[in-house]
């Protein structure tokens, strides 16, 4: 099993809404604008020449809690390891026009209900399983 860390650096004035059930994730090198209305992860896995596959077998960890990854868009794989961009969705996957650079996720604990609070510090790690 691979796994890639991420902490998050910084947090955009428009990141975050409570009425919606995603997140945008960025690496570092993101322009002004996405920098507003992302967050911002820095990996910390020691080998970032390593490509990370994610598929619906992969778990999202986010300070602690578990997420079952159940729907990968086309994008995402590509997008997270060049640019360190996913949407992180708290939600189950529609039947059609899913968001080809997100990641749809389900809390392993069932008592865990919408998103995860996210701050500068939160660490994500992406688990890759077999």
């Amino acid at each position: 099993m691979m796994i890639m860390q991420a902490e998050i650096v910084a947090i955009g004035a428009q990141a975050i809404d409570a009425a919606e059930p995603l997140v945008i994730l960025f690496n570092e090198q993101a322009t002004p604008a996405i920098k507003a209305v992302a967050l911002i992860q820095r990996f910390t896995t020691a080998n970032q020449s390593e490509r990370l596959t994610m598929t619906t077998q992969s778990i999202v960890v986010i300070d602690g809690q578990h997420y079952q990854v159940t729907y990968v868009g086309a994008l995402v794989n590509e997008n997270l390891n060049n640019i360190g961009h996913v949407a992180l969705i708290f939600d189950s996957a529609p039947e059609e026009d899913q968001l080809q650079s997100g990641l749809y996720l389900t809390p392993k604990d069932a008592s865990l209900q919408g998103k995860p609070d996210f701050k500068v510090g939160t660490l994500i790690q992406y688990q890759e399983t077999m």
